[in-house]
């Protein structure tokens, strides 16, 4: 069976969803985490959404994920990927000023690293 672009970058971007949704069970089930651990259960959230989020939508984007992908096809899809990437940094940025969400530096670079796979993945997919 032929898999065609949009499923493949939808099936990837549920590979994000499906790691933020491990990543929330083991913060609430693992108690005491080791500090690497810890580390990583902090910033994966927004590796993972960084990662998720412009692949799925690019596969709900016909000028995006229509075969053959052309340079415009990369361009806007480069568009999506930092519009997401500047929504997730921007959120970080408002988390300075709430008592109820910390503030991480770490989540920016996580944010950058996912949003890089990002990229990585729809070149790959995409050819």
């Amino acid at each position: 069976m032929l898999v065609n672009l949009p499923q493949r970058l939808s099936i990837s971007g549920m590979g994000g969803l499906a790691l933020l949704s491990a990543t929330h069970w083991m913060r609430k089930n693992v108690s005491d985490p080791a500090p690497v651990l810890s580390f990583a259960l902090g910033v994966m959230p927004n590796l993972a959404a960084a990662f998720a989020m412009p692949l799925i939508l690019a596969a709900c984007v016909p000028r995006i994920s229509s075969v053959p992908i052309t340079a415009n096809s990369r361009r806007r899809y480069l568009g999506m990927l930092l519009f997401t990437t500047f929504g997730l940094c921007g959120w970080e940025l408002v988390q300075t000023r709430s008592d109820r969400f910390v503030f991480d530096a770490y989540d920016l670079l996580a944010t950058g690293l996912g949003s890089t796979l990002a990229w990585l993945a729809f070149r790959a997919h995409a050819g």
